[in-house]
């Protein structure tokens, strides 16, 4: 029963909460009489975000019909007498100055209405309830004070300055700028601007410019660029909720422009190349070679997805895949490289240039691109003709085989020389 108690004490509150306010205090000489039956409306169709809103207020007195004999019926009560109203600020609703107006008197069957300047904040909610209070005396001896809620309808109405920022995107770990543009869109002059940056402080993002930013004035159709100071921590949150607040008087009446922008925070890659080497260091054409280097993450975050493919020139083909798929490379860290390329027969003996294109995603997710060139140094063709073949002979290996033939030629010359001798000696015998 407690239970059921306690949720039908919600239920009535919560539903009081959504009624419009009303506060009487009706004061005087006992016994008091009934005040004057009266009510407070506004034409208004809505309010503007933002903006200096002038409200018009209107105060009727209803009076009491009464019906004369049998002629026409007329209204009777009290004369209200030195009516003054004001419109109390709430949330998203300031007043300006004392925001009061007034009137002598409002006889039965009139009414008046006054104009109170309010100010409504850019993030004003679409529906807001101000009150209006109101003071007035009856039958000179009374007083009446009450405050009753008026509903109005909100939105962004069109405003003469357009705020812009040029970029979205954040990098962690670094101090960085962020651009604002101011244009004025109107054919009247802007003065007292004022520029103010915000985010949350858990955010690990901290302002080192001065706030707010000051400006003096921006000519029609004229724009203006202001540089904010911001420092974003490596362990920054991905998404950062940026608000931008603009005040500035257009001439005739206060204005306000409010964005809630949201910024994509991220660490930045930077990759960077070392260490070229050929193996062979002068290979021949028709030969395969590799060229090695080092790819070295000099950035606050991880580049993904590395990929290093050879941009090679005519008579130089991939030996293999045409790029080289490297991965991931996080940061302050490196990575080896090793790409094998293919030489026609037909080039000649040279130094041929060599670009590198690496791809990567950046902190953003990003496509990246950067750029690194090395070059190779061809040597002679191995191949040989007939008469190298000969000379290469003859310089090489060739001197062996004669002396060998003439030593066998020598022999037998001796032995021949021998056999002669012997045949002469037994014929002079």
């Amino acid at each position: 029963m407690r239970i059921w108690i306690l949720s039908m004490l919600a239920v009535l509150f919560a539903q009081a909460a959504l009624l419009p306010l009303a506060f009487a205090g009706t004061s005087g000489p006992s016994p008091i009489p009934t005040p004057p039956n009266f009510y407070i409306t506004s034409n208004a169709a809505y309010l503007c975000r933002g903006q200096i809103n002038h409200i018009p207020i209107t105060v009727s007195n209803g009076g009491t019909p009464s019906q004369l004999n049998a002629g026409a019926p007329t209204l009777s009560g009290p004369t209200m007498q030195n009516v003054q109203l004001s419109i109390s600020g709430s949330k998203s609703v300031y007043a300006i100055g004392s925001s009061t107006a007034g009137t002598n008197n409002i006889n039965p069957g009139n009414y008046f209405t006054a104009m109170l300047p309010v100010f409504v904040t850019a993030n004003a909610s679409s529906i807001m309830n101000p009150g209006i209070g109101i003071t007035y005396y009856f039958y000179q001896l009374y007083s009446d004070t009450e405050t009753r809620n008026l509903t109005f309808e909100t939105q962004v109405c069109p405003s003469q300055l357009s705020v812009n920022l040029t970029q979205r995107t954040l990098n962690a770990g670094n101090i960085q700028n962020v651009r604002i543009n101011l244009t004025n869109t109107g054919a009247t002059t802007l003065s007292a601007l004022s520029v103010k940056l915000s985010v949350p402080a858990t955010d690990g993002v901290a302002i080192l410019s001065d706030q707010p930013i000051q400006v003096n004035a921006i000519g029609a159709g004229q724009s203006m660029n202001l540089n904010e100071s911001l420092y974003v921590s490596r362990n920054a949150s991905a998404t950062i909720p940026l608000n931008l607040t603009v005040n500035f008087y257009n001439g005739t009446k206060l204005n306000q422009i409010e964005q809630n922008i949201e910024m994509i925070s991220g660490g930045s890659t930077n990759i960077s190349t070392s260490g070229f080497t050929n193996a062979p260091g002068a290979p021949s054409p028709g030969d395969i070679f590799s060229t090695s280097f080092v790819l070295t993450n000099i950035g606050t975050a991880t580049a993904s997805a590395v990929a290093v493919t050879p941009i090679l020139p005519r008579g130089f083909s991939n030996y293999g895949s045409n790029t080289v798929f490297v991965g991931d490379i996080g940061a302050d860290a490196q990575t080896p490289v090793t790409v094998s390329i293919n030489t026609n027969t037909s080039l000649k003996s040279g130094t041929y240039s060599i670009p590198i294109k690496i791809t990567y995603l950046n902190g953003f997710r990003q496509n990246t691109t950067t750029w690194a060139n090395t070059s190779v140094t061809l040597g002679a063709a191995l191949a040989l003709n007939s008469s190298d073949v000969a000379k290469y002979r003859t310089a090489s290996g060739g001197g062996g085989f004669y002396f060998l033939a003439t030593l066998i030629l020598l022999v037998i010359v001796i032995v021949l020389g021998v056999m002669l001798y012997r045949e002469r000696k037994r014929r002079s015998k």
